[in-house]
């Protein structure tokens, strides 16, 4: 007798969303989790800004690229602005990732890489507290899309200095909006736990 070898491709099930905090105390203390986890960001960003400004011959000044995400965060509302700053974190990844693909041809300075390499780790925690946010707040809206590939226009290595150090130093603005905005997230969960207290 003949026995067959066979193999099944097993898929995990899906599974639901696990952000759902059992009181509001949870909640107000994520997002206090989520204000330190920018007040990092902020941090490294600064950090970083100074090594790549030391690398890059100082070619940073206050030419921005029109390819550079915008600093602001955007919507009328407390999950408008969340989704916004889902958005925008995915593409500053993106655009930390051109970074670094640039510094590996320009300098291959380690330090820089590794800086920007961290700046995307707090990035990706970042993005994981507000999706939990946002689908805390309304489990009905959906998290923004992710965005397309980059397509920029650098060809020559002052351009793409230039570049590297607007997409920073716009990072770090678009860290002090979101604390603000986090922030202001904190105060209203904490209104609404006193206001049940009372």
């Amino acid at each position: 007798m003949l026995l067959g070898n066979h193999r099944i491709l097993v898929l995990p099930a899906p599974t639901e969303h696990r952000c759902s905090f059992e009181s509001n105390a949870d909640h107000e203390c994520s997002s206090k989790k989520t204000l330190d986890i920018t007040n990092l960001l902020i941090h490294k960003t600064n950090e970083t800004l100074q090594e790549y400004v030391s690398t890059s011959n100082n070619r940073c000044n206050n030419q921005i690229p029109d390819e550079v995400p915008s600093a602001t965060v955007a919507g009328s509302n407390m999950i408008e602005k969340l989704q916004d700053i889902y958005a925008k974190n995915e593409l500053f990844s993106l655009h930390l990732s051109q970074v670094e693909k640039y510094q590996k041809e320009l300098f291959s300075t380690a330090s820089v890489l590794n800086a920007s390499s961290e700046l995307k780790e707090r990035l990706k925690h970042l993005l994981t507290k507000v999706e939990c946010h946002i689908k805390t707040n309304d489990p009905s809206t959906p998290v923004p899309t992710s965005p397309p590939p980059l397509n920029l226009p650098h060809k020559y290595s002052y351009g793409k200095q230039v570049y590297g150090c607007a997409v920073i130093d716009r990072l770090k603005a678009w860290g002090h909006n979101v604390k603000e905005v986090v922030k202001s997230m904190c105060r209203l969960i904490k209104l609404r736990l006193q206001s049940k207290a009372g």
